[in-house]
C-alpha cells in the first residue's frame, strides 16, 4: 500500500506523521518550496544587532483540543514549549471610534461602558433563556443572540469571534467556530449552567499544560521537526496538476513532468485548490468543493522603539468589529505578549488584513505600510515610521465555514471514492490542533485495508 498526501502544511505533515507510524508507505507533495503553510516564523535584525522573532500565521496553540500537544510530546519538543499567558488579558474591543477592555471580570462587567444597563441584565439573564438541544448548525450571532441578546453579539462576543475566524459571525457555522458553545447549551441548558456542569467534571487532577502554548523559537519549531522525522518521499517544488483514477488507485500529475502512483490518496489543500485537481475524479464534489468561499488573510509585523508606543492604555491586543470600517482587522501589541521575543528597547505591533478591506492583500509594499501607519496613528496615535516590518499574504488563503459547512463537507465525501480523504482547514476546523487532528484521522482511515477496492 502506498499513500500519496498532497499539501505540505501542518494538516499534510501530521498525516505524513500517522502514515509512518503505522508503517505504511507515503509521498508528501507540496507545491512551494518550505514545509508548514501558514505555520511560518521568521526573524528581524536591525543593523545594530537588535532581533526579533515573528509569526506569519498562528502565533499559538490552545491545549484544550490535545493534538498539538501530544503531537508535540511525540517529536520530543515539550522541552521547548513556552507559556505566553492569557488570550484575553489586555484585549480591547473597538467601538464607535472608542477603544474599551473587553469585560472578562466582573467588576468590568458591571462597569465597562461598552454594553448598556439593558445589555448587562440581558447577558445576565442567560440561564433563563429557552435551550435548544438539538444538533442542527445556526450562525454564530444567532447563537449569541439567542443566549446572550444583541448587544453581547455587536459590542463582545461577535468581534471577538469574529475577529478570530475573520469572518462575518452572521454567516460563520458555530459548528465549526465554537461547538463547545452548542453542548454547554445542551448540556446545561445554556453556557453558565453548561460551564458549571464542565467544571463539576474535569478531572480534579492538574494536566500540567498552559491554557496556550507556543514554542521558544516559534511555532515553525512544530512543523520543522516534523518535517526533520519524517522518512518518507518528501517532495517540495511539486504542484499537482490533476488527479486520474488507475485501477483501482491514481495517477498523481505533477507539473514538472512527472507521474507518481499511489493506492489512496490525502487532500490537505484548501477546498478551492483540491477542486482544481480533482476535476476527472468527481465533477459533483467540485462543484460543492468551489461552493465553499475562501477569502483574503495577511498579517504584518512593525517594529518600533518602545518610545514610539504609547504607554496608556496598556494593550496586547485590538479586535475591530466590521461595522467601525477600518482598513485593518485587529492589531496585536507582541511584545507585551512575549517579550522574550524581542530586543530590549523595541516593541513589535502586529497587524491582520483581509476581512474588512480584502483588497490590502494585493497591495504593493508602499500602499499597504501607508494605509496600515494611517491606522495606527488613528487608533493608538502612532506616527512613528517603524524601524522594519514584514508582511505575509494569502489571497483567498482562509476558509469560510458558512451555516452548514459540515453537512457540505459530508456530501463532498460521500462523492469521492473512499481511497481518497479529504483534510484540512477548509473542511472540519481551522486552528492547528483541528488540522493536526484531521491529518492524522485522514492517515488513520486510509490505513484501514477497508478503504481499498
Amino acid at each position: 500500500m502506498k499513500i500519496a498526501v498532497i499539501g505540505g502544511g501542518i494538516t499534510g505533515l501530521s498525516a505524513a506523521w500517522e502514515l509512518q507510524k503505522r508503517g505504511i508507505e507515503y509521498t508528501l507533495l507540496e507545491a512551494s518550496d518550505r514545509w508548514g503553510g501558514k505555520v511560518i516564523s521568521s526573524k528581524l535584525e536591525l543593523k545594530n544587532g537588535a532581533h526579533f522573532l515573528v509569526e506569519g500565521g498562528p502565533d499559538t496553540l490552545i491545549t484544550r483540543k490535545p493534538e498539538a500537544w501530544d503531537l508535540a510530546a511525540e517529536l520530543g519538543l515539550l522541552d521547548q514549549v513556552t507559556d505566553p499567558g492569557s488570550e484575553t488579558s489586555g484585549t480591547y474591543v473597538l467601538d464607535q471610534g472608542s477603544l474599551h477592555p473587553i469585560p472578562v471580570s466582573p467588576s468590568r462587567f458591571f462597569s465597562t461602558p461598552l454594553l448598556t444597563l439593558r445589555g448587562k441584565l440581558r447577558m445576565l439573564a442567560e440561564p433563563f433563556q429557552p435551550a435548544r438541544r438539538d444538533d442542527e448548525d445556526e450562525s454564530l450571532a444567532n447563537f449569541v443572540r439567542r443566549r446572550l441578546g444583541q448587544e453581547a453579539l455587536d459590542k463582545f462576543i461577535g468581534p471577538v469571534l469574529g475577529g478570530i475566524y475573520n469572518t462575518d459571525p452572521e454567516t460563520q457555522s458555530i459548528m465549526v467556530s465554537s461547538p463547545i458553545m452548542r453542548e454547554m447549551e445542551k448540556d446545561g441548558g445554556g453556557l453558565f449552567m453548561g460551564a458549571l456542569l464542565r467544571a463539576f467534571r474535569a478531572p480534579k487532577k492538574k494536566t500540567g499544560r498552559p491554557r496556550f502554548v507556543s514554542f521558544k523559537n516559534g511555532l515553525q519549531t512544530l512543523t520543522d521537526e516534523l518535517s526533520r522525522q519524517l522518512t518518507g518521499d518528501l517532495r517540495l517544488n511539486s504542484r499537482v496538476e490533476k488527479i486520474t483514477r488507475a485501477g483501482s488507485g491514481f495517477n498523481i500529475f505533477i507539473t514538472d513532468g512527472t507521474t507518481i502512483h499511489a493506492d489512496g490518496i490525502i487532500l490537505t489543500t484548501l477546498a478551492n485548490q483540491t477542486s482544481g485537481m480533482i476535476q476527472e475524479i468527481s465533477p459533483a464534489a467540485v462543484q460543492k468543493l468551489e461552493a465553499i468561499r475562501h477569502q483574503n488573510i495577511g498579517t504584518l509585523s512593525l517594529v518600533y522603539l518602545d518610545s514610539d508606543i504609547p504607554s496608556e492604555p496598556v494593550i496586547s491586543g485590538l479586535m475591530i468589529p466590521r461595522r467601525e470600517k477600518r482598513m485593518i482587522d485587529a492589531v496585536t501589541f507582541t511584545t507585551r505578549k512575549m517579550p522574550e521575543r524581542s530586543t530590549a528597547g523595541y516593541s513589535v505591533v502586529r497587524i491582520f488584513i483581509g476581512g474588512g478591506a480584502p483588497e490590502m492583500v494585493d497591495f504593493s509594499a508602499p500602499q499597504l505600510i501607508e494605509a496600515v501607519q494611517k491606522e495606527l496613528a488613528g487608533l493608538f496615535g502612532i506616527t512613528a515610521v517603524p524601524q522594519t516590518w514584514t508582511s505575509f499574504r494569502w489571497q483567498n488563503g482562509f476558509p469560510q465555514a458558512e451555516v452548514g459547512h459540515l453537512k457540505r463537507v459530508d456530501e463532498i465525501e460521500k462523492l469521492l471514492p473512499r481511497s481518497l480523504a479529504l483534510a484540512g482547514s477548509s473542511f472540519r476546523g481551522i486552528a492547528v490542533p483541528d488540522c493536526i487532528r484531521q491529518g492524522r484521522e485522514a492517515a488513520a482511515k486510509l490505513s484501514e485495508t477497508d478503504a481499498f477496492g
